[in-house]
């Protein structure tokens, strides 16, 4: 397809730009805040001088600097030829490109004003505001000739715009595949990233952007997993750390002492390595990739540890520990690489600044949002306005790994940190289940992207030493954390026992996404030669892939140890595990909302005590409500009844607090629409659970009925259908002068009181 930079080509893009903006922005202004990219038209850290010519290879698609304006590495190359009246940006001059851009039909534009569609993007982008003074400027910048910023602008939003397309599209075909196949959908990612990515078809337009919006991806995740460590969580976490020091040290020890001592020469004896790839004999080369290969992924590691229930066993509770702890490890380490490989004098000052500067600088952050965070979403919430309150949910996650990062740690520390201070609110679930859609597709991307890296021909060319390299990484991890785990109780109290050691052993052993970072760095620094930085990617790269096969076989391995776990030593620590304070029984009733209705339900159930069987310290009755009075404080208006804030309807809600099989949900919520929306949501994820509900009309009734209602409550007929029971319970206690109870049972007259109405 040739590409055209006239006027008319300029607005159009622009036009269809700005229909995506709603998408566009929050990735523009995101990448801004967090210095990755910055947004097009700001213009303080995106432009560079003016001289700046020069191409960068991100790994996927050259992206250039165009003469003239500096404008970075976000703007793609052209993906196919050009015209020859429309020369290639990356050889025209300004001048040149200014008078292709300044050509166009005026007959053409004419009609494309008078259609409903360019109507329909006036109107958008003049109730936004800047799109309507960038089309009606547009003729008076540089001299009445078009600006160069513009179309490239045009360039950008119509490169992201399309990759946006390409990731939802492909998340749809991955979701799909992966549920009737039985499959990990991160599998369905990476495969579908390595298929599309450049060494495949090749239709990603915009790698920079890619890059930037697949890594909110991971900031969400690391919210999400701060957001389940309440106050009694941390302190379990806070068990594990001389663990994870011993993890991070002893895998770098053993893959360093692996690598100097001759191992690769060993394996090449046995199997036909490439010799160039596998002599290493510098000592800086051997800790460089000894550093990479100790970090392992939390992208991969998290969602097994949620698929398999293993987020508040010892092994997930170590596991996380651990994953954290390297994440805090990966900001000095770039800082001090530098110095450690000779790149410059080893300045102490400096490093204890950057040092102080974090830890104190963070430190006061942590403070400030422990005294204003809460305040915030008290606030917001008492406006009942969803939009705010997911707007406010996403600023914190970006907003605190921002400010992360401008003290010298990771942002993804920052975003962790920030739903730590909101793990023992009233929000909790809440912010999850809002953040949840975009954490999954995000996080998608962020798979594609990782897969779109992975080198078919460099793997297929060196298969030996990749798979070779791939085994020997998780040989040497797994035994090196697994050893780490064997001390003697009396040096380490918290020590695992064996089933969860086997579990945390396997988990960990593959390669993670910062382990990208540290090798670009080593690159950069002149440590490692550039044609083994693609090896040692799809080394990582496989590792991580294999990351849910080893889930599988950590949970077959434990499977022997565990019970000899149970017939032996038992649980050392003995007691009843601690219940958090906002969990709820896996089967609890759950009542949407707690208005005057929901009200009564929640006592007459609670009165009721309708469990049989064994007790429970968790509320078995379970209500949810967005009125702020609930912000503060949880209410128990009964002994086996919690009232919770939240949107009820909201079915990760509902998972957030622990229900995951309701025994029965009732819908109490006055206005239809509503009602109608919560019964079918609910319906969707609780398909086994019966949904009962209310209704004014026998339409409306019918209605939530084809949406999966159980059982609807009609109150137009709930008086005629009451009357029997009424008068024949009345009569009933005139004889037998019992005011409390009706010596016929509840359910024969709720029979008659049918039969009757039906007459």
């Amino acid at each position: 397809m040739k590409r055209s930079h006239g006027v008319g080509r300029r607005r159009r893009v622009i036009r269809r730009g700005l229909l995506l903006r709603p998408l566009l922005l929050p990735l523009l202004f995101g990448c801004h805040l967090r210095g990755g990219c910055d947004h097009p038209l700001g213009g303080h850290a995106f432009q560079t001088p003016a001289s700046t010519t020069r191409r960068r290879h991100d790994g996927r698609r050259g992206s250039e600097m165009l003469p003239g304006n500096g404008v970075s590495a976000f703007v793609p190359s052209p993906r196919r030829p050009f015209s020859p009246a429309s020369p290639s940006p990356s050889t025209a001059s300004t001048t040149t490109r200014s008078t292709s851009l300044a050509a166009a039909p005026p007959d053409f534009l004419s009609q494309l004003s008078q259609l409903p569609f360019d109507e329909l993007s006036r109107q958008l982008s003049d109730a936004l505001d800047i799109g309507a003074d960038f089309l009606s400027d547009s003729d008076n910048l540089s001299n009445g000739a078009p600006s160069l910023l513009e179309a490239e602008t045009s360039i950008v939003l119509e490169s992201v715009g399309h990759d946006l397309l390409v990731f939802l599209s492909s998340s749809v075909v991955v979701t799909l595949a992966s549920t009737s196949l039985g499959f990990s959908p991160i599998l369905g990612y990476l495969f579908a990233g390595a298929l599309l990515g450049p060494h495949g078809f090749d239709v990603f337009s915009n790698a920079k952007a890619d890059v930037e919006l697949g890594d909110f991806g991971i900031l969400f995740l690391l919210f999400s997993e701060g957001l389940e460590v309440s106050s009694l969580r941390l302190k379990k976490l806070s068990d594990y750390l001389p663990l994870g020091f011993a993890q991070i040290s002893l895998t770098t020890g053993v893959i360093t002492a692996a690598i100097l001592l001759g191992a690769p020469q060993f394996l090449d004896r046995l199997l036909p390595l490439d010799e160039g790839f596998i002599d290493i004999t510098n000592p800086t080369e051997a800790v460089v990739l000894a550093l990479a290969g100790t970090l392992s992924t939390s992208a991969f590691i998290f969602p097994v540890l949620k698929e398999r229930g293993w987020e508040n066993d010892n092994a997930g509770q170590a596991a996380t520990s651990i994953l954290l702890l390297q994440d805090l490890f990966v900001a000095p380490l770039l800082v001090v690489m530098p110095f450690v490989v000779g790149q410059g004098p080893v300045d102490f000052a400096a490093i204890g600044f950057l040092t102080a500067k974090a830890a104190i600088g963070f430190g006061l952050v942590m403070y400030l949002g422990s005294l204003v965070l809460e305040q915030f979403f008290a606030v917001v919430a008492r406006t009942r306005s969803t939009e705010t309150f997911v707007a406010l949910s996403l600023l914190v996650s970006v907003g605190m790994g921002t400010a992360a990062k401008g003290l010298g740690l990771t942002d993804t520390a920052g975003a962790f940190a920030a739903g730590v201070l909101l793990a023992n609110t009233s929000f909790r679930a809440q912010i999850q289940a809002d953040v949840l859609p975009f954490k999954g597709i995000l996080l998608g991307i962020f798979f594609m992207d990782a897969g779109s890296l992975f080198d078919s021909d460099l793997v297929l060319t060196e298969l030996p030493t990749v798979l070779t390299g791939a085994a020997s990484l998780i040989l040497l991890k797994a035994l090196t954390v697994a050893a780490a785990t064997r001390v003697p109780r009396w040096m380490e109290p918290n020590r695992l026992e064996a089933h969860d050691a086997v579990k945390l052993a396997f988990l960990l052993s593959g390669g993670g996404e910062f382990a990208f970072v540290v090798l670009a760095l080593a690159e950069k620094l002149e440590v490692l030669p550039k044609d083994l930085g693609g090896l040692l990617t799809a080394i990582v790269l496989i590792t991580m892939a294999v990351t849910p096969l080893l889930g599988q076989v950590a949970a077959a391995a434990s499977g022997a140890f565990e019970s000899g776990a149970v017939n032996g030593e038992g649980d050392a620590s003995g007691g009843t595990p601690s219940v958090e304070e906002s969990q709820v029984a896996e089967d609890a009733v759950v009542i949407c909302g707690y208005g005057e209705v929901g009200q009564e339900i929640v006592s007459q159930l609670g009165l009721a005590n309708y469990v049989n069987g064994a007790l429970s310290v968790l509320p078995r009755v379970v209500a949810f409500d967005t009125d702020p009075a609930l912000i503060d404080t949880i209410l128990m208006p009964e002994s086996n009844a919690a009232v919770m804030y939240g949107d009820g309807e909201n079915p990760e809600v509902l998972r957030s607090h622990g229900v995951e099989d309701p025994t029965a949900i009732f819908v109490s919520y006055e206005d239809h629409e509503r009602a109608l929306a919560a019964t079918f949501r609910l319906r969707t994820s609780f398909d086994r659970a019966p949904i009962y509900t209310r209704a004014q009309t026998r339409e409306e009734a019918q209605e939530l009925k084809c949406a999966g209602a159980t059982e609807v409550v009609v109150e137009r007929d709930e008086l005629p259908r009451s009357s029997p029971y009424l008068l024949l319970g009345d009569q009933e206690r005139k004889l037998n002068g019992d005011t409390e109870e009706c010596a016929m049972p509840i359910l024969n007259l709720l029979d008659d009181a049918e039969r009757i109405s039906q007459k």
